[in-house]
């Protein structure tokens, strides 16, 4: 497990002191895909890199299963690295190098016999589905395929870990979901935790089991991808997740609900439900689903008429129902 503790880092500067991360709490648990997400400056990037010690945290911990390697010595920090990969949105593979080449660079900074190493990279090519293009310089090869051989690498010693900055921004995507879904297999056959680290919803939607939300360099709310995405409490966790919902519960009044859809009530016919079953005809102001995990997730404003006596009758139908709803605005 990964155990940020008071986590903060401040970068100098003539003009005065910035605050990239302050004070950030989290738990990453083996065998998640956690996904930490926020708006560009959030501190998504800078968090990520004090993971390995790319960057160095002004105060705070981070503990790697159980060991701060915050406090650890320079030998025991590159025995520590080698248990956590890393892949980047430029890709930052080697022109001078052969995919082949690239893979099995890792294994040759810690002594590996060249042999194994090649057999290694060989091994890991065709994981990623790139056993053909060894030989080929990474200017022979699509972004999507740069990125592969980049994942490759970055298992190369065999980490528990692997740290995605924004490893699909730069793809468009066709790409983006092909090499999402090589994350996933990765983290469910070889038992990889992985960190990654987007803007983007719908890679979190896409693979991700827990997510943080990152808002002005601190933690708005973290949880299961489930939980938040069902009950976000933060303005700006409903600002990335469900934007269109701000904006219809504008002018909201007390006849508005908020319907959240779960995974079991999300094939609820509610609607029609309301008509038929109650009389009480229900205007949809907004609709958002996305399937995460083989669930129905997502959230429905509806707008009923204003007599208290259909609104009440609404309410126990959706009781009745289990279909959560919100009268907060």
């Amino acid at each position: 497990m990964i155990e940020l503790k008071h986590l903060t880092k401040i970068y100098p500067s003539k003009a005065g002191e910035t605050v990239a991360i302050e004070d950030i709490d989290l738990e990453i648990p083996d065998g998640s895909i956690y996904g930490i997400i926020g708006l560009s400056g959030a501190g998504k990037s800078t968090l990520v890199r004090c993971l390995n010690l790319l960057e160095k945290p002004t105060r705070g911990q981070v503990l790697l299963d159980g060991e701060d390697i915050t406090a650890v010595s320079k030998k025991r920090l590159g025995e520590l690295r080698r248990s956590i990969g890393m892949i980047f949105q430029n890709f930052n593979l080697l022109e001078q190098r052969t995919a082949e080449a690239n893979v099995r660079f890792p294994l040759e900074l810690i002594g590996t016999p060249r042999k194994a190493a090649k057999a290694r990279a060989e091994e890991l090519l065709s994981l990623v589905g790139l056993a053909e293009k060894a030989d080929s310089y990474p200017s022979q090869l699509s972004g999507g395929q740069k990125q592969r051989v980049a994942i490759a690498r970055a298992l190369a010693t065999s980490p528990k870990y692997l740290l995605c900055d924004e490893a699909t921004s730069a793809l468009d995507p066709s790409t983006t979901e092909s090499i999402l879904q090589l994350l996933k297999k990765i983290n469910q056959d070889l038992g990889v935790t992985i960190v990654v680290i987007t803007h983007e919803m719908r890679v979190v939607e896409s693979i991700c089991t827990h997510v943080a939300v990152l808002d002005q360099s601190h933690v708005a709310e973290a949880g299961t991808v489930e939980d938040v995405f069902s009950f976000p409490q933060s303005e700006i966790a409903k600002q990335l997740i469900i934007p269109g919902l701000i904006r219809s519960l504008a002018g909201s009044g007390a006849n508005k609900l908020r319907l959240v859809f779960h995974g079991e009530t999300s094939d609820t016919p509610v609607i029609s439900g309301l008509a038929t079953e109650c009389g009480v005809p229900a205007n949809i102001l907004f609709a958002d689903t996305r399937r995460i995990d083989g669930k129905t997730f997502g959230h429905m404003v509806i707008e009923l008429p204003q007599d208290e006596g259909q609104i009440e009758a609404a309410k126990r139908y959706l009781t009745e129902k289990n279909v959560v709803f919100k009268e907060e605005i």
